[in-house]
């Protein structure tokens, strides 16, 4: 009899340790398929599960885009992004079946950049390499007729002119690559090309 009672403790205990390893592994499975998924580190790799310490993290993050002039510096990440990052990192609800944080694609393209000398903009040597989003248009800026030499290019050439320099005629916008060439420089090159081209056939 005491045999028996002893294998009945025994069997009861044996179900109850198989109870919650059960549970335990439930409880894993549930976690495991509940974590969201973000793109981390570099972003050159696949979006993956957050695990560890991350794996309740809601939100998925990572460096922000700024248009003509490209990301800002940081790792993609699970979780929110820190206080007072708003400037360069953003952040996003995430999804279980895909990474929320995807990195987005861009295109290159080039516009000219200016300097200042002898008290006149001119073309700088070397364009400046522009960043945008591939849907975004190329657009290039450079300075106007009344920019004098306290004026600052933006962004070396990318992009568009804040509104208020271009209200002030300090600054000109156009569309394409490379456009933000002076009609007056524009005319000059040309000529210089076409008499190039003549000499060559004479």
């Amino acid at each position: 009899k005491q045999w028996y009672q002893r294998r009945g403790r025994e069997a009861v205990v044996s179900t109850q340790s198989t109870g919650v390893l059960a549970l335990f592994f439930i409880v894993a499975v549930y976690y495991s398929e509940a974590a969201i998924k973000c793109v981390q580190g570099d972003g050159t790799k696949a979006a993956a599960a957050c695990a560890g310490e991350a794996a309740g993290e809601t939100k998925c993050s990572g460096p922000k885009f700024v248009e003509y002039t490209g990301f800002t510096k940081g790792d993609y990440k699970c979780g929110a992004c820190a206080a007072n990052t708003a400037d360069t990192c953003q952040d996003c609800t995430g999804k279980t079946d895909s990474a929320c944080n995807a990195v987005v694609e861009t295109a290159d393209f080039k516009c000219k950049n200016y300097e200042l000398k002898e008290e006149k903009w001119v073309v700088a040597t070397a364009s400046t390499t522009c960043k945008a989003l591939k849907a975004t248009k190329a657009k290039c800026n450079m300075p106007g007729d009344k920019a004098d030499k306290t004026y600052k290019v933006q962004n070396a050439g990318c992009g568009t002119c804040t509104d208020a320099d271009k209200k002030a005629e300090k600054c000109a916008d156009c569309e394409g690559a490379e456009c933000n060439v002076k009609k007056s420089s524009a005319a000059t090159f040309t000529f210089f090309a076409l008499i190039a081209t003549l000499y060559t056939l004479l």
